[in-house]
């Protein structure tokens, strides 16, 4: 058996990717020491993975460094041992040390895994050559990773004269998998910085997304592991000392998370007194348009397994269930969370999503429960059929329920290998004010090289409320189709593309009057072999206000229709160099008047110890009734003495609210799984006499919190 397959890797490495790529994952007696250096004598027995191709700059050309990649196994964790070859080790660029930190600047390897063997989602494992962790959620809608998934593993990265090493340890309970099938999907990929290049194992073409899993590689041999009783208890202690309007309190707390595997693909989470007080600050925002403002999540408890209740390949609105709203009132404050539930997983071609919270009372909120089930179900190969239950409002008093039912069919070989995917959903909502209306869409993606198209149509009822949603504009019908075109430059020993492409989104009323149209053409977008992009675009935008609305403080958009042509030029440096960012800057007409609009997004990072964030945002407007300047900013730091230890800090302030935020957390992970969190956090705000010099502390928080996994 094990001949046959090497014989099918063999020739599927002669005939490229049009044939599956096959690897038998050798079980070795002593497994290699997670240290970085492949000195290890299993290392040596394996069969070498190499060959690497490029995705850019020359699409299916050799790697100009070579990269070898060794995998093996014992009863409970999968190991991967990479050696990225460089000739010129001391050119590395290695300079990020943070969990989870983007690492676009630095060199780094990836691992792709989809243990179901459906090409549609799975998990990606990053390093760089300081050994700094990246774990992340991947499917086939998304386009980039979502690096706010974690969980537990490890890897060690080590520079030597011929390049650099990585050892990943991947423990086989840290990811659901099918215990019926010993066969997983795999691919591998690297990004060389000084170079600009991309190259992958198997799925290099630039038909496919850098993270894709349609063309992967498969491993067999997985059979018979051993994932332990597959029970996680994970309880904390933190103790909070507030002082807000001169009033003191400290607060001590307990409460646990509890992860049971139902089976290898099927997990339960019990989850008591749950606390976020390590989470990532919100960043502060001044809102200049008619609709509510987006907001992701960051809670780690909610992020796990998200995915499993995405629902429509929907990305902001209108969402049938977002997260943020369970535990966080409308205007951002926390309310406590009691106990909660989860299942998540599969059972076979079943994805299932159940979610159920209690809430604590909060100011006029009586104490309430929240439910949330998603369902999805396999068609062929790629495709699938699902359908969402919500129930209860954590923001009111009401009860409200949400239904809805989607398809996705999705082809990665559509026509000649490209890949396009559509998607059709219908929602309906009801609560008790007897307020019920619904949702209906579909949209489609051709996300491809050198062309690349989407399209959506929605329309939705004036009284839909999702109230465990996110819907940011009702009562209307909005359409949009946008193409972009890319023109290779293989010949140019700057340039790696140019592109063109338009957009256009329109949004009318239920009764066919329009609301708001808006054109945007991209007239050049240059990118170069060095990671730079220069573009330039001009957009064409009209909007009808049947009513006015205040758009700052005291100044008031009466109800007209604004026609206007706005101009923007974008620039990004590439994320190698030293001090790199982004600037925007664009001019145009604003509800009558001009405007202009500008941003600048800088980092500087002299070593991989230290890394200093500067951004500033201004938004100067002249309207015919008034003139105003909105400011918001941001400095913030990170100080990283080893991949295990963290210091990170930010302070915001923008003019409209006249306040500063600061906030400064402290990680020390002591094992995988296991963190110290010490964190700090200040508010301020200007005196009565509203004096810049002036200002005074309105808050001060401080939180310590242990938590510590126990595996069993």
């Amino acid at each position: 058996m094990k001949l046959l397959l090497f014989v099918l890797y063999s020739n599927s490495l002669f005939l490229g990717t049009d044939e599956l790529t096959v690897l038998y994952v050798e079980k070795v007696l002593n497994s290699p020491a997670i240290d970085g250096e492949l000195n290890d004598e299993c290392w040596e027995e394996l069969k070498i993975i190499k060959d690497f191709r490029q995705r850019r700059p020359n699409e299916g050309e050799p790697s100009t460094e070579k990269t070898e990649v060794r995998i093996c196994r014992n009863d409970k964790t999968l190991f991967i041992g990479v050696r990225c070859f460089d000739s010129q080790p001391e050119k590395i660029r290695a300079g990020v040390m943070q969990r989870d930190a983007t690492v676009k600047g630095d060199d780094y390897f990836f691992v792709l895994i989809d243990p179901f063997g459906r090409s549609r989602e799975g998990y990606y494992f990053r390093t760089n050559a300081n050994g700094a962790k990246g774990e992340a959620l991947i499917n086939s809608d998304m386009s980039k990773p979502k690096m706010d998934w974690d969980t537990i593993w490890d890897v060690k990265s080590k520079i030597d004269d011929l390049g650099w090493t990585a050892e990943f340890a991947i423990p086989f309970r840290s990811i659901p998998s099918d215990a019926k099938s010993d066969t997983w999907r795999i691919d591998f990929g690297r990004w060389f910085s000084r170079g600009q290049e991309r190259s992958k194992w198997v799925g290099f073409s630039r038909d496919r997304n850098w993270f894709s899993l349609e063309d992967a590689g498969e491993i067999s041999g997985l059979s018979e592991i051993d994932r332990g009783k597959g029970i996680d208890f994970k309880p904390y202690v933190s103790a909070k000392w507030l002082s807000e309007d001169s009033v003191d309190d400290t607060d001590f707390e307990t409460g646990f998370d509890l992860f049971y595997d139902l089976t290898p693909s099927l997990k339960a989470t019990f989850t008591y007194n749950t606390d976020f007080a390590e989470t990532e600050v919100d960043q502060q925002r001044v809102n200049l348009t008619r609709f509510p403002l987006f907001y992701p999540e960051k809670r780690d408890f909610f992020l796990e397994g998200a995915d499993l209740f995405s629902f429509g390949g929907i990305p902001k609105s209108p969402l049938a269930f977002h997260s943020r709203k369970i535990g966080l009132s409308s205007n951002g404050s926390k309310i406590a969370i009691n106990a909660g539930a989860k299942l998540t997983g599969r059972v076979g071609p079943l994805g299932i999503g159940v979610l159920g919270m209690g809430l604590d009372e909060f100011e006029n909120l009586d104490s309430d429960e929240v439910f949330v089930g998603r369902f999805t179900y396999d068609l062929f190969e790629e495709s699938k059929v699902g359908t969402i239950f919500t129930h209860g409002d954590p923001q009111s008093n009401l009860n409200n329920q949400l239904a809805g039912v989607d398809l996705n069919l999705r082809s990665s070989n559509w026509w000649n290998e490209q890949s396009v995917s559509w998607h059709g959903f219908f929602m309906t909502s009801d609560d008790e004010d007897e307020n019920s209306d619904d949702v209906i869409g579909t949209h489609f993606t051709f996300p491809n090289y050198p062309f690349r198209a989407s399209g959506h149509w929605v329309r939705t009822g004036d009284n839909f409320n999702p109230a465990l949603g996110f819907v940011r504009r009702r009562g209307g019908k909005s359409t949009g189709l946008g193409f972009t075109y890319y023109f290779e430059q293989p010949e140019n020993e700057l340039l790696e593309d140019i592109s063109v492409g338009a957009e256009y989104d329109r949004y009318e009323w239920l009764d066919g009057d329009l609301d708001s149209d808006e054109l945007e053409i991209n007239l050049i977008g240059i990118r170069t072999l060095a990671g730079d992009f220069l573009g330039l675009e001009v957009e064409f935008e009209r909007d009808i206000l049947q009513e006015p609305f205040e758009i700052i403080d005291e100044v008031i958009i009466p109800s007209s229709e604004y026609k206007g042509i706005d101009f923007e030029l974008e620039f990004r440096s590439s994320s190698n160099r030293p001090v790199f960012g982004e600037f925007e800057i664009a001019y145009g007409h604003f509800y009558g008047g001009k405007a202009t609009n500008a941003e600048i997004d800088l980092s500087w990072r002299p070593s991989k110890y230290f890394q200093l964030d500067f951004e500033i945002a201004s938004t100067m407007a002249r309207l015919p009734q008034d003139n105003f300047e909105v400011l918001t900013s941001s400095t913030g730091f990170r100080i990283t003495p080893t991949t295990q230890l963290s210091l990170n800090g930010i302070a915001q302030y923008d003019n409209q609210s006249k306040t500063i935020g600061l906030n400064s957390r402290f990680r020390y992970i002591i094992k995988p799984g296991s963190d110290l969190f010490l964190v700090l956090n200040k508010g301020f705000d200007r005196g009565d006499d509203g004096e810049l010099r002036n200002f005074r502390t309105f808050k001060t928080e401080a939180i310590a919190k242990l938590g510590w996994i126990f595996q069993f």
